[in-house]
């Protein structure tokens, strides 16, 4: 069975209640989570219960050697990950076999983050534990846990092989949860070609998060990267820091939960027009005194909508830049976060609730307080000043009068989060987090499945976090104890988040995402049959367990000598463990060791495809807090050295890819031209890296790289035009390579809106002239070895995928293209040639249909 409803829904308690009852009468359980911090929060959960009778404990890479032989003889609730599953369970089944004969139920939380590569990985794990389950007579139920999925049945039968009911009825009673989209300003600053750069998403989010935390709102700020979670929490607590020197004034402490109410005299300030520092722009020779986080510079671009509504996808009502009525402009001078009706200074909003729960009833005092915004100042707020001085933040317009406190533990209100952090290090940022101690935590995504954390106002979302899914399973980290929360998507400078601020009925519309795997990639497929050879010899009566084409993939494995057929079955032969085939997370390849030159010492590893992009000479390379500049990367001794160091910019790899069709495997025609589906062979070579700077954006050159190209067979979608179709365009003065290079960056960004992927999980390549077609082609390809389903996801939702991507680039106000439209931060040839306009006219011939 698979449960799949809203954030905060009782989920947890729908498994909880019949795992427990398995264990009293005697039965195991074991309980699957994609992340560590998850399942230390469940241990944590099951051990304030206080059942004697069960034997609980976490079975992962934080489990000290002396535990685990207590763990595998004596507890009847195992919790661990799939990466434990694979290299440290399965293959030792022999020492878990009381514990298998035993096992009634396996539970699988939060498995719609079991996507892309990863999740075909998983999906193999699972039937090797049924594999093993069926050994030793037991055959347990699977009880699958997700946020709100596209037919979640579907995809819990894909990742476990099992039939399986779903149950999506969410009744659960939520607070409202008020959405705000928000576009950082353009600086003064220009990118390539001239462009227009935005400020990065990580300094708004720091900026954003100061504010909170000043106002006494306990905020949780996700950000895409490690080391981008290390940079917001840093750069926050600076600001807190230059107010703790400069302000006398603090604020007073609050129950959690307990809203701010902007109609309360104590709560606004004595001086309208004093300056916050924690806002003050940032000052430069290339950047206006007068521009900044509160007065950005003026631009012919629209104003970025912003949502003030967080009811469910279907029926949210958002407020668009081009309603002066009851909109706000989504960049800095007049924040949307104003627009709260529990925040400080601001209008109250009506607000509903998160996806997929139910609609609350408007009561007499909500119909009394309407949503009033307006495109100008913020009703009674204080006055603005006009002169270019820094403006106070309406994040800080309510901050209480207090006694002078000491203002030293300021700063240690905010932290960061993330996987590298020592397991005892995680669990007290997660209770300091519940407790109050610290009030803004700077995360990656190991803080957005499933983690209880009580009390939480406000959910700062620092980039498009990859799927709607996903954006609602962030937001619905605040109010969980059924208060109001805030939840802010801060858009970063790409096509796909530049499209959702200006189109939020992209957001809030649609229903969420299918999720994406494919558990019959060979890729995927072969290691783990090596795997489960080596576990228990294969039979047979085996190979409907591992799909349809297990056949075919046994006989390349004995053909490469890694099993011998024999008349009892397939064996594994070799000395070498069978799991370390499969890098269930990475990309394959043998690992680059990350090695500190000065000391000699190992920090880590990254797989043999990452490196090329990762740990290149002169990358920035993040480890445990620790920033370092790669020195060599040696692929021939498979290490990187690295040294310690501190700069402000970071590193974008640029490659340069060629790409010949194996096979057509799919077409049908799509207005003039055709759309197709297949296997291709692409080589792809790093040429160049980028660097930019950390806080503003601004590009700082570009490296040349000498390494070598990687070749891979992978799945990709491809369109192509006649040149009938095209003739009109050439004739019209359209650079048809720059116009097929912009559609093809803007496809690239605009397909993880469609497909549960990334944009650095695909790749592309454009030509006037291809080879193998001998037409104008544009491919994007799956970036892992044999496809991941998201190539094959864009060809089945072609027309509205590159519907998206025309409008992406049509609704942009830059001239001639910019990081928000057309250009990419990984193109190997500089973003050249490209040409807007004409991206737009091919797109248009492509989607225009053909006379009947």
């Amino acid at each position: 069975m698979i449960i799949s409803t809203g954030t905060a829904s009782g989920k947890s308690l729908a498994y909880l209640t019949p795992a427990l009852a398995s264990c009293l009468d005697g039965g195991t359980i074991l309980y699957l989570t994609p992340t560590k911090a998850l399942a230390a929060d469940q241990l944590r959960g099951l051990r304030e219960l206080r059942l004697t009778q069960v034997r609980a404990a976490c079975f992962d890479g934080d489990t000290p050697f002396e535990e685990r032989t207590w763990v595998r003889k004596h507890a009847n609730y195992v919790l661990t990950n799939p990466d434990m599953l694979h290299r440290g369970i399965l293959p030792r089944h022999a020492q878990w076999s009381t514990f298998f004969r035993r096992l009634r139920m396996i539970v699988v939380d939060e498995c719609h983050g079991y996507r892309g590569v990863f999740g075909s990985h998983v999906a193999q794990i699972l039937r090797r534990l049924r594999r093993v389950c069926a050994r030793y007579g037991s055959e347990p139920t699977f009880l699958l846990a997700s946020a709100t999925a596209s037919e979640p049945g579907a995809f819990a039968m894909r990742l476990t092989g099992l039939e399986m009911d779903e149950v999506t009825v969410d009744a659960s009673p939520k607070g409202s949860t008020t959405i705000a989209l928000w576009e950082p300003p353009l600086t003064e600053l220009r990118g390539e070609g001239g462009a227009p750069v935005r400020r990065t998403a990580t300094a708004e989010a720091a900026d954003l998060l100061a504010d909170l935390v000043l106002a006494d709102v306990r905020t949780l700020a996700f950000v895409r990267s490690r080391r981008g979670a290390e940079t917001v929490a840093l750069s926050a607590r600076a600001k807190l820091a230059d107010v703790a020197f400069s302000l006398p004034f603090t604020p007073a402490p609050r129950p959690s939960g307990q809203p701010i109410s902007p109609a309360d005299p104590a709560t606004l300030p004595q001086t309208a027009t004093t300056p916050s520092p924690a806002t003050e722009p940032e000052t430069s020779a290339t950047t206006d005194p007068s521009t900044g986080p509160n007065n950005p510079t003026p631009d012919n671009r629209p104003e970025g909508p912003v949502t003030t509504s967080g009811n469910r996808p279907d029926n949210a009502t958002t407020a668009t830049g081009n309603q002066p009525s009851n909109a706000t402009t989504g960049n800095r001078p007049d924040s949307p976060i104003a627009t709260s009706g529990y925040l400080p200074g601001g209008p109250a909003t009506t607000s509903g609730n998160l996806p997929d729960s139910p609609a609350r009833p408007h009561d007499d005092a909500t119909a009394q307080n309407p949503t009033t915004t307006t495109s100008g100042d913020v009703p009674d707020s204080p006055t603005r000043p006009e002169d270019g001085a820094a403006a106070r933040s309406p994040l800080t317009w309510a901050l209480p009068d207090a006694p002078e406190p000491d203002w030293a533990d300021l700063p240690n209100k905010i932290a960061a989060y993330r996987a590298g952090y020592l397991a005892e290090d995680r669990r007290l940022l997660e209770k300091a987090l519940r407790a109050g101690t610290i009030m803004g935590l700077a995360s990656t995504n190991a803080l957005e499945l499933g983690v209880d954390v009580s009390g939480l106002d406000a959910v700062l979302i620092a980039g498009w976090p990859g799927t709607r899914a996903s954006l609602w399973q962030q937001a619905g980290r605040a109010g969980r104890d059924g208060q109001d929360a805030l939840a802010v998507l801060i858009a970063r400078d790409d096509p796909l988040d530049t499209y959702l601020v200006h189109h939020p009925q992209a957001l809030f519309g649609q229903p969420v995402e299918a999720i994406v795997l494919d558990p019959d990639n060979p890729y995927v497929l072969g290691p783990h049959l090596c795997a489960a050879a080596a576990e228990i010899p294969l039979t047979e009566d085996d190979l409907p367990v591992f799909g349809a084409t297990t056949s075919d993939v046994l006989a390349d494995l004995v053909t490469q000598g890694l099993l011998r057929k024999r008349p009892a079955g397939w064996f594994w032969t070799r000395r070498e463990r069978a799991t370390d085939l499969a890098d269930i997370r990475g990309g394959g390849g043998s690992p680059i060791q990350v090695v500190e030159s000065s000391t000699g010492r190992l920090l880590g590893s990254v797989d043999e495809p990452s490196a090329h992009t990762t740990v290149h000479t002169g990358a920035v390379y993040l480890h445990q807090g620790e920033t370092f500049l790669v020195e060599l990367l040696d692929l021939d001794a498979g290490v990187a050295l690295v040294t310690a160091a501190n700069p402000d910019y970071t590193t974008f790899a640029r490659d340069i890819t060629d790409i010949s069709i194996l096979a057509s495997q799919r077409s049908h025609p799509l207005g003039p031209g055709t759309l197709h589906f297949g296997e291709v062979e692409v080589t792809r070579q790093v040429v160049s890296y980028l660097k930019r700077r950390l806080q503003s954006g601004e590009m700082l050159g570009d490296e040349p790289l000498e390494l070598p190209p990687r070749t891979l067979r992978t799945r990709a979608v491809w369109w192509t035009l006649p040149a009938t179709a095209v003739a009109p365009l050439a004739e019209a003065g359209i650079d048809l390579g720059g116009a097929a290079h912009a559609a093809e960056h803007a496809a690239i960004g605009l397909l993880p809106l469609f497909a549960t992927c990334d944009r650095w999980d695909i790749g592309g390549v454009s030509t006037e002239l291809h080879a193998d077609t001998g037409l104008l082609t544009v491919f994007v390809f799956d970036g892992h070895e044999g496809g991941a389903g998201f190539a094959e996801r864009g060809y089945a939702r072609a027309t509205d995928w590159l519907t998206a991507t025309r409008e992406a680039i049509l609704s942009c106000e830059c001239e001639r293209g910019c990081p928000s439209c057309i250009q990419s931060p990984k193109c190997g040839n500089g973003n050249e040639p490209l040409h807007k306009r004409g991206a737009i006219r091919l797109l248009n011939t492509l989607l225009t249909p053909p006379p009947s």
